[in-house]
This record gives C-alpha cells, structure tokens and sequence, in this order.
C-alpha cells in the first residue's frame, strides 16, 4: 500500500491537466474556397480534444466526434454567378462596378445565407457556451456580434490579403501607394494608373464605404442578430475593433510584401492535407503519360461551361493536339467530345496531381491556393484570371518567373499553343 501511495504522487507530478475549450466555427458563405482553407485547422482542434461547432455549407466526411456541423439550408446559384464573373474587366469595372459590387451584390449575398432559417433558429436560441468564436472576414462584418452573444474572443479568417475595410478595423497599415486592394490588377511594384485605381479604391473604402457600405451591415446586425441581451452591445465598429486575431490566408514571401499589425498573421498553405492514393484509373492514366500531362482546373466557383465558347473550343482543339496527355476540371466525367488525350471528371485531387512526377503544366484561374500547391510541386503555369485576386496573383507569378498570364478572352490558338509548348519546353521556369 505504501508503494502504491508512493507511485500516485509521484505519478501526479507527471500528469498534466487537459482542458477542452467548446470553440464556434461560424462560416455560413457560399465560398467554398475560402472554407475547406481552414477545415484542417477545424478538424485538428477537434482532433485535440477540443468541442468544435462548424456552421457551414461544406461539410467533411467522418469528423471526429468532437466535430459537431449545422449546415443552412438556403439555396445559391453558383453557375449563375459563374457566368455573370466570366466577363473582361474594363477601367469602368476598377473605378465604377467593382466598388458598387462590393455595396450591393455581395451584401445582398451576406443577407440570404444569414437569413437562412437556419442560422436565424441558431442566433436566436443556442444557449450554448463558448470560449471563442471564429467568423470570415468577406463583406460580413455583422458576424461579429456572436463574440458579444457568447462573451468570447473573436478569430477572424480573411481569404484574401488584407483590404482597406479589414485592415482599418486593427490599424493595419494600408499605405495606398504600394498596398494593394486584392481585387486590383497590380504586380509587385505598381505602375500610376494602377496606383491612380488603388487609391481610388482605398478613398472608397475610407470615405464612402462608412456611409453606403457600413450602415448596411449594422442594420443586418440588428436585424437578424437577436439574441438574449442584443439591445445592450456595443456598435458593430467597437466590436470589429475588438477582434483578437486575424487568420491571414495569403503569403508575401509568394506574393507582395507588407507590413502586418501583430494580431494579423499569414497562414499560407493551412489547407495543405496529407497526401492520398489517387483513383487507380487517373493514377494509370497519369503513370502512362510517358511525354508529361497538363493539368486544367478552374477552381470551386468558376464553372467552365461559362468560359466562352470560343476561348473553350480553343483551350480543346490545342490541348488535344499535344503529344502530352491532358487532366481536366469538367462538369461530369464523360469524355465525350474531348479528344482522346483528356481524362475528365468533375472533381480531382490537385496536389496529388500537382506532385505526380509526369504533371509539367498547370492551366489554372490563379486562386491562392492553386498558386502555393503548384510551387509547393514546381509546376509551372499559364494564367487565365477571372475575377478578385486572382489578376495580381498571376501577375506576380509572371514576374516571379514561374508562368504565363494569359486572356480567357482574346486568346486565338496560335497564342495558346505557343504559351503552352513555351511553358513545357522552357526548363528556367519549371527551376523557377
């Protein structure tokens, strides 16, 4: 007996208590990109012990079973937002629609998924406990108030670099002359007439946004964000300054360099995954590509039947002339009408195609993601960039020297082939 109380105590010094913190995850947007980025983080602290609610659209298959999911119930009509995006931008778009975008449409987006009848249900009568909230930082600042319902800290995720309306909130430097809005088409260093349409896009966000822009927001907030106590908090701005910590999903070793406040940190390539066993018939597809294969993906929200028609044609007719064989992002997996060098299906597992040693080329939109997998496997690629971030990441790739930007719009097949067997046959790139 004495051996054993001997054993206990000093068994206890050697043990360390475990606490379990009960975290919300409140991301109800119909982004899937700028979810799954961050569900690896979800799923680890679930995986640690800790209690974690995720509110999201996209769910995960077998989650651990401290990963409890809500997911809404609205309905968005994604392909039709694909095919309002695949349109060429014009001077008009930076300094007229795209800040007019940001004040009407995706508002009206924020105010159909936190409508939703379930989110309202779950804002009006979840009693539960929390120790922090984490919400995204994209045209829904009205999240926030969930800090206030639960008396917990907030975690912001932002998906792209930081802008003017999430940096102002921290002091986050934004010195117009080189930091950059993520929607401008801008490489590292700016030229005047993209520093002309940054400050434009700045001074719209600094002056005009407070009295178009905000008072939106705040009305969303205190009309569908009514809980026990609501009529007490603090304006939407005091808590939005309040903000512990911003998630950064970006990368300024990759992209452009710029000073961050200490609660605003870069997480770049947080939704890298452990790498899995392909399809056996795309993996025997790919080991038998004995001259190389393309890789074409357009990401999760553009859809490529709304590329037009003749930019399509094009993209088929040069691609099934290559002696290479051809990996594409498609609506389905039926090859029919396709040459006889594609493989096609409608999802596919980009790194592990990324790291294929056969893979030489990838065709992409430039989303953040697809830039930091495919110099994570040093492949090089051709730009066709559609809407937001994506023109100053493909940009910035062309100046890094790891690709071509190219025009879903002008291309003609002479261009495209020629861009294609330059990116193929050019070793200094793939180095690069």
């Amino acid at each position: 007996m004495k051996y054993i109380t001997i054993l206990v105590i000093l068994l206890n010094f050697y043990v360390h208590a475990i606490k379990s913190s009960n975290i919300l995850v409140f991301v109800p947007s119909p982004w899937k990109s700028h979810i799954i980025a961050f569900q690896p983080l979800f799923l680890e602290l679930a995986n640690r012990g800790h209690n974690v609610t995720v509110i999201s659209k996209f769910t995960v298959k077998d989650p651990p079973p401290t990963y409890t999911q809500l997911v809404p119930s609205y309905n968005f009509d994604i392909d039709g937002r694909s095919d309002y995006l695949f349109r060429e931008r014009s001077m008009y778009y930076s300094f007229i629609e795209d800040p007019m975008t940001r004040s009407t449409i995706l508002v009206d987006t924020t105010l159909m998924f936190m409508s939703d009848p379930v989110i309202q249900k779950f804002i009006k009568y979840d009693q539960s406990s929390f120790d922090l909230v984490m919400i995204e930082s994209f045209f829904q600042e009205c999240a926030v108030a969930l800090g206030h319902k639960y008396g917990a800290p907030v975690i912001s995720i932002v998906p792209v670099t930081p802008w003017i309306s999430v940096s102002r909130w921290a002091n986050n430097p934004a010195d117009l002359s080189y930091i950059k809005d993520f929607m401008l088409d801008g490489g590292k260093s700016l030229t005047f007439w993209e520093r002309l349409a940054n400050s434009f896009i700045g001074f719209y966000s600094l002056f005009v946004e407070p009295i178009t822009y905000l008072p939106k927001l705040e009305n969303m907030m205190n009309t569908y964000f009514q809980y026990p106590g609501y009529e007490n908090r603090p304006t939407m701005a005091e808590m939005l300054k309040n903000i512990s910590l911003s998630l950064i999903d970006s990368d300024i070793t990759i992209f452009s360099s710029r000073p961050y406040v200490p609660s605003f940190i870069e997480v770049p390539g947080i939704h890298f995954r452990p790498k899995k066993k392909m399809d056996k018939k795309l993996q025997e597809f790919m080991d038998k590509a004995n001259t190389g294969v393309v890789y074409f993906n357009f990401g999760t929200i553009l859809n490529v039947t709304s590329i037009p028609k003749p930019s399509l044609r094009i993209l088929i007719n040069v691609l099934g002339r290559l002696e290479q064989k051809i990996v594409f992002k498609w609506i389905n997996n039926s090859t029919q009408d396709f040459p006889n060098n594609f493989y096609v299906n409608s999802w596919l597992p980009q790194s592990e195609i990324l790291n294929h040693p056969n893979c030489k080329v990838f065709i992409t939109h430039g989303g953040v993601h697809g830039i930091i997998e495919t110099i994570d496997a040093g492949v090089p690629i051709i730009g066709f960039p559609v809407f937001g971030d994506q023109f100053q990441n493909i940009k910035i790739s062309e100046e890094n020297g790891i690709g071509i930007m190219s025009n879903i719009f002008t291309m003609t097949e002479e261009t495209f082939e020629k861009e294609v067997k330059l990116i193929i046959n050019d070793k200094k790139i793939t180095t690069n």
